[in-house]
């Protein structure tokens, strides 16, 4: 694009190097809007283990990720996060290579528009469009926001030739380090030139790390560079070379990958879908509904909107198992349109499992219909030494149906039972469950 026309210049045009002290500046101030492309790509190897008596199984791994988006940044509440900013993704594609299996990711367009926050080490994307899938958030959460990298810049002003130890904080953005143990980068300002109007401050930074991501334990080599507009008082540039070697159990190298990222950054004004009156209606504010999730299983035949609490865990043929973090489990079994059973029958049946099983029975619900196709009902009592209760849907869709059974502690009782009709409501089968 054309406001990426100085990243040329840079190499051709003719420049005024100055030597006097300057303050580097990334000011994101709130209501700023930025235009971002960001490339990348990793190569390397993993050590995966075979069998106890045979060596570890090396395994390439190649990938790469191509992502051009606006941002605005938002307002943000300290309680909520760090960070904030709504974006609208013109395009975002990874591709993950491991031995023979490949992998595609992208965002469906229906929810391109996102609100990213960062809070810690931590990033909670939502769409004010629509649910997300599980997979769209482990695809933005490995995306970067450039302010929260401001602690590679220094505090106080600098000459070129002066040095400075970027915070932690930043090196924690830069590199996808959860925790780190040992090392430092080290920022050197390489020298401020003028071209035209604009004033660039030239940064170069290089480290040796060694601490904790997502992978486990690792090590990491780093070097790099960036770029900050003076006048603009933003980053508007950043490269990085990396190499990162995992650690097994007892410290020694399982696996090295090296890659390379490059951000180019611009700040611009007048982006319509970015602007006061198109995010007048927005609820920008993550809530129970706004930061739902959504499971299409193409492979299962169903879709369902869930609570971002609930994870699903497998799908094993009929059964799709769904935990909730605070100790509920539901396991949905797919029925035929002729499979599914009255709800008073499949409580009948309930009854007596439960009984079979120790349970001691305290009360019970229902069936109670929450529409012509979705009833349910609950069976109080404790098994064993916990309280619980046992919750049981039946679905009829056109196409087939399901069951729910699910067991959750007495004290979340309300909660979670809130959840799981809205589940329920938004069960839908997509194809004829009675199909191979």
């Amino acid at each position: 694009m054309r406001h990426f026309a100085l990243i040329a210049l840079l190499t051709t045009a003719s420049a005024t190097v100055a030597a006097d002290p300057v303050k580097l500046t990334e000011q994101a101030a709130v209501g700023s809007t930025y235009h971002v492309i960001t490339e990348a790509r990793i190569t390397g190897e993993l050590l995966t283990p075979v069998a106890k008596d045979k060596p570890p199984e090396r395994v390439k791994i190649d990938g790469k990720s191509s992502i051009d988006y606006a941002e605005r940044i938002l307002p943000v509440d300290a309680k909520e996060g760090d960070y904030k900013c709504l974006r609208i993704y013109e395009r975002i594609k990874f591709q993950k290579t491991a031995g023979d299996r490949t992998e595609e990711m992208t965002l469906r367009p229906a929810v391109r528009r996102q609100v990213l926050i960062k809070k810690g080490v931590h990033r909670i994307p939502f769409s004010p469009d629509g649910p997300l899938l599980f997979g769209e958030i482990e695809l933005l959460r490995t995306d970067s926001m450039v302010p929260a990298m401001a602690g590679l810049l220094p505090p106080n002003a600098v000459a070129p030739g002066d040095t400075w130890k970027a915070t932690e904080a930043a090196v924690i953005e830069l590199t996808g380090f959860e925790k780190i143990d040992s090392g430092e980068l080290v920022c050197k300002l390489e020298r401020v030139q003028t071209l035209g109007p604009r004033k660039l401050a030239q940064v170069s930074f290089s480290g040796a790390l060694k601490g904790l991501n997502e992978d486990g334990p690792i090590r990491q080599k780093v070097t790099g560079r960036l770029t900050v507009d003076l006048n603009a008082q933003c980053i508007t540039f950043l490269s990085v070379d990396g190499e990162q070697v995992l650690l097994d159990d007892h410290g020694k190298d399982a696996g090295k990958i090296t890659g390379t990222f490059e951000l180019q950054r611009q700040p611009v004004t007048g982006y319509v879908p970015l602007s006061d009156a198109k995010l007048r209606d927005l609820d920008l504010t993550p809530s129970e509904e706004n930061t739902r999730l959504l499971y299409d299983s193409e492979t299962a035949g169903v879709r369902f909107v869930h609570s971002r609490n609930w994870h699903v865990v497998r799908l094993n043929g009929r059964q799709i198992t769904v935990d909730e973090v605070g100790g509920t489990g539901l396991l949905i079994t797919l029925e035929t349109p002729d499979g599914v059973p009255p709800a008073a029958r499949f409580l009948r049946e309930a009854k007596k499992e439960l009984e079979d099983r120790g349970a001691k029975l305290s009360g019970s619900h229902g069936p109670v219909r929450l529409d012509n196709q979705v009833e349910y009902f609950v069976l109080d009592g404790e098994i064993g030494k916990e309280k619980v209760a046992m919750a049981y849907f039946v679905i009829r869709r056109d196409l087939g149906g399901a069951t729910f059974a699910a067991r959750i502690p007495d004290a979340a009782k309300d909660a979670r039972m809130q959840e799981l009709q809205r589940l329920a409501r938004s069960f839908t089968v997509t194809r004829r469950l009675d199909e191979k």
